[in-house]
């Protein structure tokens, strides 16, 4: 990353402006590829990583989300794809960029939603929440959602029903993880509601295997994310395959920190207030 600063005091909200450059070949498939391809993501963060609750800055882990996503584009293309904990919207605008039929991103804070609309404009896509759904001639809408798990309802969730939920590194306190879990059970039930789903299981069960406590009552120390290696990063992409053209919902998250496949580059370019 390349910072250019100057010499005045920098406020604790001073917005920077960053480029992040996507290089990746237009034939990745074969073996002599002499083309490539550049995306640009220009994007507004935060010099002080707290603000918004830590929701305007550029975090690793959606770079490789964002990375993942460029290079098997023909996972999203086409699904109706919601992220929880969207940022600065990074994910959502690489979602657009392959095409997902639709894009739902959602926050918790209204500062960092307020930032992600500005990104999502910058990037010229549509954040009007009274137009159509997304067709031929408006494929650039994406919705975002003010969305804190703690309140989030089921009857607000149930409007949405995507195929692919994502996330990239949305979890640093761990009292918030049995909301997340709560909001991704919704999410993840297409057939049934929620509570339709818990009235007729086993009780204290979620839906699925009925072996997880009531999502209030969890404790997070039960719950543990793990760094996850190249190879087995292409079997969970081949499981997320699976689960989508088999019309199933799937959750995709990203705790990766291994190398990706393309170069990446940021660049900070001009500064606002």
């Amino acid at each position: 990353m390349i910072s250019f600063k100057d010499d005045n005091p920098v406020k604790e909200n001073e917005r920077v402006c960053k480029c992040i450059s996507f290089l990746f070949p237009d034939c990745f498939k074969l073996s002599i590829c002499p083309k490539s391809r550049k995306l640009v993501v220009p994007l507004q963060c935060s010099l002080n990583m707290l603000e918004g609750d830590t929701g305007c800055s550029v975090w690793p882990s959606s770079l490789f989300l964002s990375e993942l996503i460029l290079s098997y584009p023909h996972i999203f293309s086409g699904k109706s794809c919601f992220e929880v904990g969207s940022g600065v919207g990074l994910v959502g605008i690489c979602l657009a960029h392959v095409k997902a039929s639709k894009v739902i991103l959602s926050d918790g804070d209204l500062s960092t939603l307020a930032n992600m609309k500005l990104n999502l404009e910058k990037n010229r896509l549509n954040t009007e929440t009274n137009l159509p759904e997304p067709s031929i001639e408006n494929q650039n809408v994406v919705k975002c959602i003010h969305l804190p798990w703690e309140s989030a309802s089921e009857k607000e969730l149930q409007n949405f029903m995507p195929e692919i939920i994502l996330g990239a590194d949305v979890i640093y306190d761990p009292s918030c993880l049995p909301h997340l879990v709560k909001v991704l059970a919704i999410l993840l039930n297409k057939k049934k509601s929620y509570i339709e789903n818990r009235e007729g299981s086993i009780p204290n069960s979620f839906p699925g295997d009925g072996k997880v406590n009531d999502a209030h009552d969890l404790d997070a120390s039960s719950f543990h994310a793990q760094r996850i290696n190249t190879s087995e990063v292409k079997g969970i992409i081949n499981n997320a395959v699976d689960l989508v053209s088999k019309g199933r919902p799937c959750c995709l998250y990203c705790f990766c920190y291994s190398e990706c496949r393309y170069f990446r580059s940021i660049s900070c370019i001009s500064r606002s207030g």
